[in-house]
């Protein structure tokens, strides 16, 4: 079983794709994508990438932007009870 994520714009150069505004998805080669985690910091939207905390505004982010529809089949995380 899978669950169906929707990118609806995405960032070429970053490697970025999102869903909707609080929903980033980083989408490495040959790699499981990774949700990044949406703060607000300094009063600027940013994206956290979970693994190093490296930030990245949303201002960056938009620069490159351009849409596409992509779709993204993740594995479902069942609970073990």
């Amino acid at each position: 079983m899978k669950i169906s994520i929707d990118i609806k714009y995405y960032n070429a150069k970053l490697n970025i794709g999102l869903e909707d505004v609080r929903n980033a998805w980083y989408l490495p080669k040959d790699l499981l994508p990774v949700k990044l985690i949406t703060i607000m910091h300094q009063g600027l939207l940013t994206y956290r990438f979970p693994p190093s905390g490296k930030r990245i505004s949303y201002r960056t982010l938009k620069q490159g932007l351009e849409k596409k529809n992509l779709t993204i089949l993740l594995p479902v995380q069942l609970l073990p009870f």
